[in-house]
């Protein structure tokens, strides 16, 4: 008996570390894109965005 582990076992090991790269990539790029939502901003400091939106508002309205 050898002791290297056969072709089989190889192969299923490979699949399963595929899953499990590929589920890992999954739940970075669901946190990636959760870091970098505008809605999650707004929501922390609507008081702020809201000053911000009406500084601006005025601005663009006092150029014309």
């Amino acid at each position: 008996m050898s002791a290297a582990p056969s072709r089989e076992v190889l192969e299923a090991r490979i699949l399963r570390q595929r899953r499990g790269l590929a589920d890992a990539l999954a739940d970075l790029g669901d946190r990636a894109r959760a870091e970098i939502d505008p809605r999650r901003w707004v929501r922390a400091r609507p008081a702020a965005w809201l000053a911000g939106a009406v500084v601006v508002g005025f601005l663009l309205g006092v150029r014309r």
